[in-house]
C-alpha cells in the first residue's frame, strides 16, 4: 500500500515488532510496522488561540478529505482537519450526509417515534429593561415556568417549546458541522510540530528517530 507524503500514516513512526508470521525462520525475526499507538495532538498554545483558526460549517455530504483539499490543496491532509477538531471516531463525530442521516433515522426510529416529543426547551424571556430572565435552549419539564419581578410587579411565565425526536437528532448532527480550520499559513508549523512529536527519544529500545524495537516475549528469560 502506498500513501501520499502528507497522509497520516506517513507521519507515524515505525516499530520493529516480533514477527507473527507462520513462516518465520526463528524467534528473532522482526517486522517493521506502523506505531498506531502514537497520536497527533495540537499544541496548547496553538489550539488555545482562536486567531489561528477559521470557523467553518461542513456542508451537506462534505467529507474531511474534501475540506482538506479546499483549504490546503491536498485531500491527504484530512487528518489535520480531524486532529485540530479533536475528532477520533469519524463515524460518530463527523456530521452525517443526507442519505446516511436518513438511513440512521430509519434504522433507529419509526415514523411515529420521530414525531414524538423528545424534550422541552426554554425560550428567551426578558424584562421591560431587556434584562435576561431566561435564556433559550435549557432542557426543562413540560410544566416549567419562571417567576420574576419587573418594575414592582410579579410575573409568572411559561415560555417553552417542544422538540421532537427528529428535531433533536437533526440538531445533534448539525452541531457537528461547526468546525475550526487551522489557517493554511500555519500548516508548515503544525507539520513540524507533529514530526517532532512523532520522533522517538533515546531509550533502550531506540534504533532511529523513526524506529524502535519492541520487546520479544519469546526470548525474554523467565
Amino acid at each position: 500500500m502506498t500513501y501520499s507524503s502528507n497522509s497520516y500514516f506517513r507521519q507515524l513512526p515505525n516499530l520493529d515488532y516480533p514477527s507473527l508470521k507462520n513462516d518465520r525462520t526463528s524467534v528473532y525475526d522482526y517486522e517493521i510496522v506502523k506505531n498506531l499507538f502514537k497520536r497527533a495532538v495540537v499544541r496548547d498554545d496553538v489550539f488555545g488561540d482562536i486567531v489561528n483558526f477559521t470557523k467553518y460549517s461542513v456542508e451537506g455530504d462534505e467529507r474531511p478529505d474534501q475540506v482538506a483539499y479546499d483549504f490546503y490543496g491536498d485531500a491527504a491532509l484530512d487528518w489535520v482537519i480531524l486532529t485540530t477538531n479533536n475528532i477520533i471516531h469519524v463515524r460518530d463525530e463527523w456530521p452525517m450526509g443526507n442519505q446516511d442521516f436518513l438511513t440512521y433515522l430509519n434504522g433507529k426510529y419509526t415514523s411515529q417515534d420521530l414525531s414524538n416529543i423528545h424534550h422541552y426547551e426554554t425560550k428567551v424571556i426578558r424584562d421591560s429593561r431587556q434584562n435576561l430572565i431566561q435564556p433559550a435552549g435549557l432542557y426543562v419539564k413540560s410544566n416549567h415556568s419562571v417567576t420574576f419581578t419587573d418594575r414592582g410587579s410579579t410575573y409568572t411565565k411559561s415560555e417553552i417549546t417542544s422538540v421532537s425526536f427528529l428535531e433533536h437528532e437533526t440538531n445533534l448532527n448539525d452541531a457537528k458541522r461547526n468546525i475550526d480550520i487551522l489557517r493554511p499559513e500555519l500548516l508548515d508549523v503544525f507539520m513540524r510540530d507533529i514530526k517532532n512529536m512523532m520522533e522517538y527519544k533515546d531509550s533502550s529500545q531506540y534504533i532511529t528517530d523513526n524506529l524502535k524495537r519492541t520487546q520479544n516475549p519469546r526470548i525474554i528469560s523467565p
